[in-house]
Order: structure tokens, then sequence, then C-alpha cells
């Protein structure tokens, strides 16, 4: 069995790469409308991949259009997140202050609710069940519509809470 070595030793990000690559992708969010709907969680996953890629292009030396104040094609960005976005969704579900609709056992309450809480537990055998709170929003606060809502019982909705 042979062992395969990297030529070179990895090397961190340096700080001045992790300026360019912040700059660069601020630029890219300013593209998109001011309010896409994406929530921050997508866009922390889609900043921890754009420096990937920033990094390997600074390296290589591919960022010069970059550099040169080149946008990206329109659409690329939004598209890029919104996959992102539809991936992370379907793997995890709901999450808080995410608009659902609610199509479970209690027909007289389908509709569209506001998640306000998730409590997720260990059964007996590891499995992790999720439950939900679905709450209305009325009269500037959150009312608790229905409680120990299961997964399978809601779909999420692209619509986000926003302050």
């Amino acid at each position: 069995m042979t062992r395969i070595e990297p030529a070179r030793r990895a090397v961190p990000a340096s700080e001045g790469e992790h300026e360019q690559m912040e700059a660069a992708f601020r630029a890219a969010l300013n593209q998109l409308p001011s309010n896409p709907g994406f929530p921050h969680s997508v866009r922390e996953l889609a900043r921890l991949l754009f420096e990937v890629g920033w990094i390997s292009g600074v390296r290589t030396g591919h960022t010069g259009p970059a550099l040169a104040d080149v946008p990206l094609p329109p659409n690329t960005f939004r598209t890029a997140l919104a996959n992102l976005s539809a991936t992370v969704n379907a793997n995890s579900g709901p999450g808080i202050g995410q608009l659902v609709s609610y199509h479970g056992s209690q027909e007289c309450c389908h509709g569209r609710y506001w998640v306000t809480r998730i409590e997720r537990e260990l059964d007996v055998r590891g499995r992790e069940s999720v439950l939900y709170r679905l709450s209305e929003y009325r009269n500037d606060v959150f009312v608790t519509a229905l409680t120990g809502v299961h997964a399978e019982s809601v779909t999420a909705l692209p619509q986000y809470w926003q302050m």
C-alpha cells in the first residue's frame, strides 16, 4: 500500500485573502434583491463555500476578473443560494421564524402558521423526533395556535419572518 502525501502543506487563508473574499462575497450579496428570503444559515453556509472557491481562485491566479470589478452573471449567485436553500430546507425541515402550511390531523386548523418553537428529542431507539409550535401573528405578537405538531404535518414555505 502506498501513501499519497501532498507536495505542499495546507496553509490557512491569509488576512488579505480573507478580506478579499469578504469584499467579493458582500459584492455578490449586493446583487440580490434587498429581501431575497434566504435564511441566515444558508447565507453562512454559502459564505463558507464561497471562501473555499475564492481562496482556491486567488492561489491559482483565477480571480483577476473578479478583482477587476466584473460582476457575476445575473442570477448566478441567486440560483446558487436558492439551490443551497432548497437542500438545507429539505434536509432539516422548517426553521424558527419560517412560514409553514399545516395539513395535519386537526382539519379545522389547516392553514399557514409561523414556526415559533422546535423541540427535538431522541426516542428509546435513538431516532430523532421533531415537534413544532405553530403560531399566528396577531396584534403585534405571536399567539400559539398548535403545539406538538409532527414534521409530516407541515410543509415549509419559502417565507421567513422579517423584523
